[in-house]
């Protein structure tokens, strides 16, 4: 929500491309979808595109899909008639936050969620040239201020915002340790949660 609510501007009629469907971006597509927004949900996991339209994504993409036709940019350019108004890398990898970047229509804005992970350490080259030329706004954002609860809950009970629907697997507390390797190798979909406090 502070993401897209308040570190951008992402409303009724923008193109949003949402880049990693994992928690945060199913959360992101939920949300841009509440706000009004034309969603496009990237990534390479079928299961999480899936995930993205049961949502309320309005298109997908998948990179390595063999039907695809052309780089992840030129699929999201030609989905919304010249690019994203407002673009998330929701993931953190050098790819997801370039492609995010590229997807943008003059002006937009890119705002990054995820944190880059051992490969790039925290350092990302970007099409600088490209993105003064066209007046790219980069912006970052982390976590959820507290002052902005109210207005999210507001936003949830206005619409159809379920963050139920986002929770794919509820765990006991010893699960937690093998389900957070799982998430290193992107092999958990939706949101798990701890619901088993029990030795």
């Amino acid at each position: 929500y502070h993401a897209l609510a308040e570190r951008t501007t992402a409303g009724g009629g923008d193109a949003v491309a949402v880049h990693g469907c994992g928690g945060v971006g199913l959360s992101a597509v939920q949300i841009a979808g509440a706000l009004g927004a034309r969603v496009i949900a990237v990534d390479v996991d079928e299961d999480a595109l899936a995930l993205a339209a049961d949502l309320g994504a309005d298109a997908t993409v998948n990179p390595e899909s063999p039907s695809g036709d052309g780089a992840v940019p030129e699929r999201i350019r030609g989905l919304t008639d010249g690019g994203a108004d407002v673009s998330m890398d929701a993931l953190g990898i050098a790819e997801t936050c370039r492609n995010s970047v590229r997807s943008l229509r003059p002006r937009g804005t890119h705002v990054q969620v995820g944190l880059t992970t051992d490969a790039e350490r925290g350092e990302v080259s970007l099409p600088t040239d490209w993105m003064t030329r066209w007046e790219i706004s980069f912006v970052g954002s982390r976590g959820m201020p507290p002052t902005s609860y109210g207005d999210l809950f507001a936003l949830i009970e206005a619409t159809e915002v379920d963050p139920g629907a986002l929770v794919a697997r509820e765990l006991s507390l010893s699960a937690v340790s093998g389900r957070l390797a799982a998430m290193d190798e992107y092999e958990a979909t939706g949101v798990e949660v701890v619901t088993d406090f029990g030795g």
